[in-house]
């Protein structure tokens, strides 16, 4: 892993304190030095972590979440 860099995803699916907690616990499952910033109001999530966005992706995917790419 490099430097970290902020990663930007939309959860459609993301609607509960419940959808947070799995998520931060999947993104630091892959780093445990990330940051995760949660929003359930716009449904993004925001990552500060030096892991590839792809690997982000999976994790949280792997959660059970759909997840887009944010631009």
């Amino acid at each position: 892993m490099t430097q970290a860099a902020p990663h930007q995803f939309d959860v459609p699916d993301m609607d509960c304190s419940g959808c947070v907690a799995s998520i931060e616990r999947a993104v630091h499952k892959l780093d445990a030095a990330a940051t995760v910033d949660a929003n359930l109001t716009t449904k993004r999530v925001v990552v500060d972590s030096a892991a590839a966005t792809a690997d982000i992706k999976a994790a949280i995917e792997g959660a059970g979440y759909d997840v887009k790419t944010a631009a």
